[in-house]
């Protein structure tokens, strides 16, 4: 990661991960999280999947295109009913906001989730940038 905040600081509240392509039903593959989670349509313009899901707190992550022409990773707090059913989201927020989220509830969870996209950085699908 080549950020001046480092992951979990209040610094990293604004780094953004940016997709090098957008996702589809084609590319949407090469974005699996761990136990095979992949993004899924939410609409016609953003896709979500799981990144952190526990009793009382509930992260997706939302691919789509919400930093001016590129696509970005941002993340959005759910409520899930019956064991499967998302009934309400969020608005966005930055990716570093997210991970620090998660860092606070799960340690674990926090290094696993940049583990992830530091894979996707490397696979030359995306990288970081420090938002506004």
């Amino acid at each position: 990661m080549n950020l001046s905040a480092e992951p979990g600081s209040p610094e990293f509240e604004n780094a953004i991960f940016i997709l090098h392509q957008p996702l589809t039903a084609k590319t949407a593959p090469l974005f699996v999280f761990h136990d095979n989670v992949t993004p899924e349509p939410m609409d016609a313009e953003a896709w979500a999947m799981p990144a952190y899901l526990s009793e009382g707190f509930n992260l997706f992550c939302v691919f789509a295109q919400n930093m001016g022409t590129n696509w970005s990773a941002t993340f959005a707090q759910v409520t899930i009913e019956n064991g499967n059913e998302v009934t309400s989201m969020s608005n966005v927020v930055p990716t570093g906001s997210g991970f620090n989220a998660i860092a606070h509830v799960d340690r674990h969870a926090a290094i696993e989730l940049l583990a992830y996209f530091e894979t996707l950085a490397a696979s030359n699908l995306g990288h970081w940038e420090m938002g506004a």
